[in-house]
């Protein structure tokens, strides 16, 4: 039997990927669905061979190169240190294999279009129909994910009380007031910061910390004890929301900013430098700069 082009084994990849996401509905983390991928996927000696550039297998190279153009068609979210399939992904997921190539070809053609990218990424449309995934794209990608991988795995080994104190020396630095640290700082109740508005007013913050997502009664818990005359709530989880749960926050009258993990760690860089170093020290990042040849977010 002769063996199907790198690119056509990364989209039945993605095919696989999309079928198994519907069953998640609030995302999994990549290397659960590599896990999924290695024990329910027939993998031959042409699928683990390494390649020479990015050192990665054959699956998981072209994998990383076609969930770009998949990200880009509209079929998957990558957000949160997880990957999700939209609505559009779920029902394009019954395709055949050739007609989702053609169609995320086509979609990825019209995003860089309408993002009117330079000439130097205009090889990649036609590599999804044609050349293997390029060495650069590959490890860019790749780098991404084993750096958040590294973040989210150390975040898991820090307590919920640990975590709590995190988002009070952020807060602290956001609102540039002092946080009233002790109140209520325990998993499942909310914590309080005072308004940088308004000195005599507090607001109610729920911390979550773990592997699940918060649900739609988590919110709403939050939101039967908002003054909505007067406050607003701010819920931050560390391990997401479903659904579900950003449709209760944004029903309403009363406003919460719900803060994922992706937005707590854009804003702890955001304001890093600002933050005392005793608690900066708990979660140092530092940054990796890649040349900007192709553009894969």
């Amino acid at each position: 039997m002769s063996q199907p082009k790198t690119v056509d084994r990364g989209v039945s990849l993605i095919k696989f990927v999309l079928g198994l996401l519907r069953a998640h509905p609030d995302g999994m983390r990549p290397r659960d669905i590599y896990a999924e991928i290695e024990s329910k996927l027939p993998l031959d000696d042409f699928d683990k061979e390494t390649m020479k550039g990015s050192g990665l297998p054959r699956w998981r190279a072209a994998l990383h190169f076609l969930s770009v153009a998949a990200t880009k068609a509209g079929l998957l979210v990558k957000s949160d240190g997880r990957w999700r399939v939209t609505d559009e992904g779920q029902k394009f997921v019954t395709l055949p294999d050739y007609e989702l190539k053609r169609l995320m070809r086509s979609r990825y053609r019209e995003w860089r279009w309408s993002h009117q990218k330079s000439k130097t990424d205009a090889g990649i449309a036609n590599a999804v129909d044609e050349t293997p995934p390029p060495d650069t794209s590959v490890l860019f990608e790749d780098a991404k994910e084993k750096a958040r991988d590294e973040i989210d795995t150390y975040l898991d080994t820090l307590s919920g009380y640990e975590f709590q104190n995190l988002v009070a020396a952020l807060l602290g630095v956001r609102h540039q007031h002092r946080f009233k640290a002790g109140l209520g700082w325990r998993d499942g109740y909310p914590g309080l910061y005072r308004s940088a508005r308004r000195a005599d007013a507090a607001h109610p913050v729920q911390v979550k910390h773990r592997d699940q997502t918060a649900s739609r009664e988590d919110v709403a818990a939050l939101r039967g004890i908002i003054r909505g005359d007067r406050e607003i709530g701010l819920f931050v989880s560390s391990g997401g929301f479903s659904r579900e749960a950003r449709r209760e926050a944004g029903n309403g009258s009363v406003h919460i900013e719900l803060v994922d993990l992706d937005r707590f760690l854009e804003l702890w860089l955001q304001h890093y430098s600002k933050i005392p170093e005793v608690k900066r020290s708990k979660l140092r990042l530092e940054p990796i700069h890649f040349l900007a040849v192709v553009s894969l977010t």
